[in-house]
């Protein structure tokens, strides 16, 4: 598995609500058997701080959507004054048994 850490900073809460927004309705798309992202985790560290994790079946997937939808969107909030950071790299999860499902959003 890949993970891919991305922090955005923005200009202020409507800038980062609205990206944030974006993401999340591209999410049916890329939480699909041919897309294989297997998970995103949004951090809202100040109202103009967003921190995603996303965790990727594998590179070439992760890949496959850099090059037809990410790497655009990214540079667009660059484009808006936003600062976008990056760091990817294999991943390995472990995760606890006492995760209340309820808690988490199935797509």
């Amino acid at each position: 598995m890949i993970g891919v850490t991305v922090t955005v900073k923005l200009q202020n809460k409507l800038a980062k609500d609205s990206i944030v927004m974006s993401l999340k309705n591209v999410s049916q798309h890329l939480f699909s058997e041919d897309r294989g992202l297997l998970m995103r985790c949004f951090t809202n560290v100040s109202d103009t701080q967003v921190d995603m994790f996303h965790l990727w079946k594998d590179k070439s997937y992760q890949l496959k959507t850099r090059k037809e939808f990410s790497t655009k969107f990214w540079e667009d909030i660059k484009d808006m004054g936003g600062v976008v950071s990056m760091t990817e790299g294999e991943c390995e999860v472990e995760m606890s048994s006492l995760i209340n499902a309820s808690l988490v959003k199935m797509k």
